[in-house]
């Protein structure tokens, strides 16, 4: 069973209202995605070691609640697509 990443909010991650920088999360979901791709046994490094590169070309977020140091954030990974040319995930936070 995968199990969610946890990602506790440190304080430099927050603005002068203490609330966590929206620019923030896009960090939290690539360490989450690197988190579940360990945890199938598939990391980065076996991507590249195929020849295989990753770039990220788009990300859609839809913020409905704000996180404060030192919140811990539960993110769930999901694979939605993957064929030869595209790996689509999703995460809930």
């Amino acid at each position: 069973m995968i199990k969610p990443y946890i990602h506790k909010v440190q304080y430099y991650e927050t603005d002068k209202m203490g609330i966590t920088n929206n620019t923030n999360y896009v960090r939290f979901m690539e360490e989450a995605r690197n988190d579940y791709l360990a945890q199938i046994n598939f990391p980065y490094s076996k991507f590249e070691d195929n020849g295989i590169i990753s770039p990220v070309v788009k990300i859609s977020c839809e913020y409905r609640k704000t996180t404060t140091y030192p919140d811990l954030i539960k993110i769930r990974v999901r694979i939605l697509k993957v064929n030869r040319f595209k790996l689509i995930v999703g995460y809930v936070m």
